[in-house]
């Protein structure tokens, strides 16, 4: 699925979910902190993870997603904006407690 980013005009596509758990639409408009879907297994993945990509184009454009510019992607918490690093630990938000 992917998530176009009024702001920016990008993309941001989320692979890998769960399936049947995505909670949104076509033309939905989502929030910080909306329950999007949950993170799965699917495709060819040896575990649950969720694979996040920043991009410029249009995927629904493109012969295929995986050739497109990938752009920064910043993770906001209590403190500041950062860019992870190979091996840093991104603490997740905290899930309503009917999930």
């Amino acid at each position: 699925m992917y998530i176009q980013i009024e702001k920016t005009g990008t993309y941001l596509l989320l692979n890998h979910l769960k399936k049947d758990s995505v909670n949104v639409e076509v033309g939905d408009q989502v929030n910080v902190g909306d329950l999007i879907a949950r993170v799965g297994n699917s495709g060819s993945t040896s575990e649950p993870h969720l694979h996040i990509h920043h991009q410029r184009k249009n995927p629904l454009e493109m012969w295929t997603p995986v050739f497109a510019e990938g752009l920064p992607l910043y993770f906001e918490n209590e403190v500041q904006n950062y860019m992870p690093v190979k091996g840093a630990v991104i603490n997740s938000i905290k899930s309503p407690k009917n999930l």
